[in-house]
């Protein structure tokens, strides 16, 4: 009887144990992420108009290099290579995720676009112009120039936690710089003259920023 006492106790021990209210919450619970995370957003929205005239149908960059830069100077833990981001009939660029930056306080954003190799362009956007008569002329702009874009920013991230930093961009400006109705005619394409494609170059470094809310 002694042996028999023994063994329900243990039995007994061990079901508690594995049942317990706890155990079992932490066990299904996900994963929290950590790290630092880039979303993208445009406004106006792209697709879209970004004007009564202009309607840009999609928009490709060309990253040689996305940086979060910290106090401690950049870090290949926060740094992406050579690749593209888009907004076009397939959706908007994803979220990008440094799930081991370090804890720091993070200082600038560095968006470094250039033609390198294949595609031979740091950007290309496209869309349709509207004249006066309110007829809709399809426009191209390819540029090969590099274009770096620092974007500051102050965010300390602590060890073991998340933070996410927002860029926006806004194509408005620098698309209404070029007057449409003296851009080249390329085969039935308006296409901005090199000197409205260099005002143009210079009006989209002021068009990325930090997305605060």
């Amino acid at each position: 009887m002694r042996l028999i006492g023994v063994l329900l106790v243990v039995v007994g021990c061990h079901a508690g144990s594995a049942n317990t209210p706890d155990a079992a919450i932490d066990a299904d619970a996900p994963p929290q992420p950590v790290g630092m995370f880039v979303t993208w957003s445009a406004k106006p929205a792209l697709p879209g108009p970004v004007t009564d005239k202009i309607t840009v149908t999609e928009a490709t960059f060309h990253l040689e290099h996305l940086q979060l830069i910290s106090d401690a100077g950049a870090d290949d833990r926060t740094t992406r290579s050579r690749y593209q981001i888009a907004w076009d009939a397939a959706g908007v660029p994803a979220q990008e995720m440094f799930p081991e930056a370090p804890a720091a306080v993070y200082q600038r954003i560095l968006l470094d676009m250039r033609a390198a190799g294949q595609p031979s362009y740091s950007y290309e956007i496209r869309g349709t112009w509207r004249d006066s008569d309110n007829v809709a002329m399809p426009f191209r702009v390819i540029d090969r120039l590099m274009l770096e874009i620092p974007i500051s920013c102050s965010v300390a991230l602590a060890a073991g936690s998340s933070m996410v930093l927002g860029i926006r961009v806004d194509l408005k400006d620098a698309l209404n710089s070029v007057n449409w109705k003296d851009a080249d005619d390329d085969d039935g394409v308006l296409v901005p003259t090199p000197q409205q494609l260099f005002m143009l170059h210079g009006r989209l470094e002021d068009a990325f920023e930090l997305d605060d809310g």
